[in-house]
């Protein structure tokens, strides 16, 4: 990385240049994963007067990197942390199936006007563009070319039961290890994706059933804002801004290739056949069977349009003993898709623009600081504010048709802390007692699940879970604290203890596409998930550090640091805690005879990740002469080289009591949770030169 800065001059000019660039041919942490990004920054500024400037800012960031899977437990065990299934040896080389794409440069405009000695206006106008691509195999008619499609592993074997005619009977475990050994065998000696057997297939049938293609979305925003400083009195400030937002997102499949010399048939191979018309597997009626060429679209391809206006007040009183603030903010959302797909199983809702969905939202936040004496202080802060559901959450299967989500709602958060501060040349210390409730969230999911007991519905499906009237509850305490135990020896410490959890039951329903196929309502609710008390993913409820810093007069320092983080608990589905779970599908409510009070809260129970122990070791050192400075900042992170999961989340792929208990008869399950796993021991090096 190369930055100038040129200064003003006398003219009242100044720019600067930066330009960089990251590569790693492949990831130590992860096999088959590159990266690369190119980034340039230019920003110009004139200044026409002491009160009056205006500046220019350009900035492209490019990167493109291969992503890693997240793994069962069954598959970690085989192949170890660092195993990747999205790669495959092409020509002698790694290629990586699942590449991320991103490339958006930004320009803004800003004035800067200083209007008197008390007031400044700052007003920026901003554009953003460009795309991001999420690349993944398409096999429409084709097998699964995942080597971990659960078919090719062990544990598909180690679960298998014989069923009776009888849907009351409980089916037989009947295991089969000698073919587990056999699964287990091709796998360790297939384990990464077989392109060279894609093309072969695509070749034997002259047409590509296996092709390579992004989820793409090209943005265009444009933003607008302007900000007000003001001192309307020697103990009062003023800030307020207004900011207008517009955004343009279009969102399709892209071609990336077709693995061979022929075209793709852009149909879906699942709705055709007995049963259904041949129009339902149209992606676009309008074009029926169209043949796809590399950089063309397909599949689906639709716009959204978002449109958000926000004012925002806010006046600070200051005073000997006490500083407080109120504020106050006010949003209007717009939200529309225009599918330019006329869906088959969608005809009549998703081609064309969707009615307008509109969000009318406000906040109000306040807080005080009471100063005890220079040297202690007690700060307290509290919000509530409505927000609008994101773009994601507001349409049912934006992919494939124009349907928002029934009832949907604004979002309602409130939160206060308290604080105690401390101040002195040697300590500084803060504990924070902290409450927040987010009501009314709204949460949309994709997957394949069987199981499934509902009126004209089939077991098994592919499915958008829509969860409704979610709660989420985070309360406890943190405390951070900084001691110069000589001119030279810091201690630097930090900890919190938090509750981080569901605080209601909220609605479960499934958009299922084979129910619009059969002239049905897509839409079926499951009623209540039974979600409260369980914790949110990802949010370790302990976490505590406690480090060391030497600074050295001579200009070089080192520092250690020790952490602890507990209490984190993967991804629950609400599926699974519907009353559809203990449901025989099909038999009118009747539950599984097998289905216990004791089993079912063994299969239920979320999964809480291992306490994990981490060691990190920084230092650096710089040296100067006349006007050049040469310096390095060095750091090994997990010195222990402790492997640890980062989070996870549950599979609902079996949807009731039945196919998770049946999943559960071995040790090895098939569709078992996925983890992510942190680094192991890792360092980096940083050297700088300024001149």
């Amino acid at each position: 990385m190369a930055t100038f800065a040129s200064g003003m001059n006398k003219d009242g000019w100044a720019f600067i240049l930066s330009g960089g660039r990251r590569w790693a041919e492949e990831s130590y942490n992860y096999e088959g994963v590159d990266y690369g990004s190119n980034s340039l920054f230019a920003s110009v500024e004139k200044k026409f007067s002491d009160r009056h400037s205006m500046n220019f800012t350009s900035i492209y960031s490019q990167n493109t990197r291969g992503k890693n899977s997240a793994n069962s437990q069954e598959v970690t065990d085989l192949k170890g942390i660092k195993y990747n299934s999205y790669w495959g040896w092409q020509d002698g080389e790694k290629r990586n199936s699942r590449v991320k794409n991103v490339e958006e440069p930004i320009l803004m405009l800003g004035d800067y006007w200083r209007v008197s000695d008390l007031t400044n206006i700052n007003t920026n106008i901003t554009y953003q563009t460009g795309s991001i691509g999420n690349s993944r195999l398409d096999y429409n008619g084709g097998n699964n070319p995942d080597p971990t499609y659960y078919k090719n592993l062990p544990s598909y074997y180690l679960n298998l039961h014989e069923f009776s005619d009888d849907s009351f009977a409980v089916p037989v475990y009947t295991p089969n290890y000698p073919q587990a050994e056999i699964a287990k065998q091709d796998f360790l000696a297939n384990s990464q994706i077989n392109w060279p057997r894609m093309y072969h297939a695509n070749l034997v049938n002259q047409k590509s059933i296996y092709a390579l293609y992004e989820d793409r979305n090209d943005d265009g925003l444009w933003t607008i804002n302007s900000v007000l400083d003001s001192q309307i009195a020697g103990n009062i400030l003023l800030n307020a801004s207004v900011t207008y937002k517009n955004l343009k997102s279009e969102n399709y499949q892209n071609m990336l290739d077709l693995l061979g010399d022929y075209s793709f048939l852009d149909t879906d191979s699942f709705y055709e056949g007995f049963g259904f018309t041949p129009s339902q597997s149209q992606s676009d009626v309008n074009n029926p069977n169209r043949l796809v060429n590399e950089g063309e679209r397909y599949g689906y391809n639709y716009i959204l349009r978002a449109e958000t206006i926000d004012a925002f007040t806010q006046f600070k009183f200051t005073f000997k003993v006490v500083d407080f603030y109120l504020a106050q903010t006010f949003s209007a959302t717009e939200y529309q898709r225009e599918g330019l797909y006329k869906n088959g199983l969608y005809v009549d809702n998703s081609y064309g623009k969707s009615e307008k969905v509109n969000f009318e939202n406000f906040g109000f936040k306040g807080g005080l600081t009471y100063k005890l004496n220079g040297k202690n202080l007690i700060s307290l802060n509290a919000a509530y504010q409505t927000k609008a559901p994101s773009m994601r959450n507001t349409f049912a299967n934006a992919r494939l048709n124009n349907l928002t989500i029934d009832n949907l709602e604004s979002e309602n958060l409130s939160s206060v802390d308290l604080s105690y501060i401390i101040r002195t040349p040697k300590l500084k210390a803060r504990l924070t007692g902290f409450y927040i409730a987010d009501k009314n969230v709204t949460e949309i999911g994709f997957f394949y699940t069987e199981g499934l007991d509902g009126d004209n519905t089939e077991e098994d499906e592919f499915v958008t879970e829509i969860v409704q009237g979610i709660d989420k509850q985070n309360m406890g305490a943190e405390l951070g604290i900084e001691y110069q135990i000589t001119s030279t020896m810091k201690m630097l410490g930090a900890a919190s203890y938090g509750d981080y959890t569901y605080s209601n039951n909220p609605t479960v329903s499934l958009s299922i596409d084979s129910r619009q196929a059969r002239g049905l309502d897509p839409v079926i609710d499951f009623g209540e998930s039974h979600l409260k008390n369980y914790h949110q993913p990802g949010m370790p409820g302990q976490a505590y550090s406690l480090g060391f810093e030497y600074r050295d007069p001579k200009f070089w320092w080192v520092g250690i640091n020790g952490n602890y983080l507990a209490d984190t608990y993967i991804d629950a589905d609400a599926l699974l805690r519907t009353d559809n779970f203990f449901k025989i599908p099909g038999q009118g409510g009747i539950s599984f005879p097998e289905a216990t009070a004791e089993r079912a809260d063994y299969l239920l129970t979320q999964e809480e990740l291992d306490p994990l122990y981490l060691v990190n070791l920084i230092g650096g050192k710089s040296w100067r002469k006349d006007k050049t400075t040469i310096g390095f900042f060095a750091s090994i992170n997990n010195i222990f080289d402790v492997e640890y999961k980062t989070g996870g989340f549950e599979s609902a792929r079996n949807a009731n009591f039945r196919e998770l208990n049946m999943d559960n008869a071995s040790e090895v399950r098939s569709f078992g949770p996925r983890y992510f796993y942190g680094f192991g021991r890792n360092y980096m090096f940083n050297l700088y030169v300024n001149f």
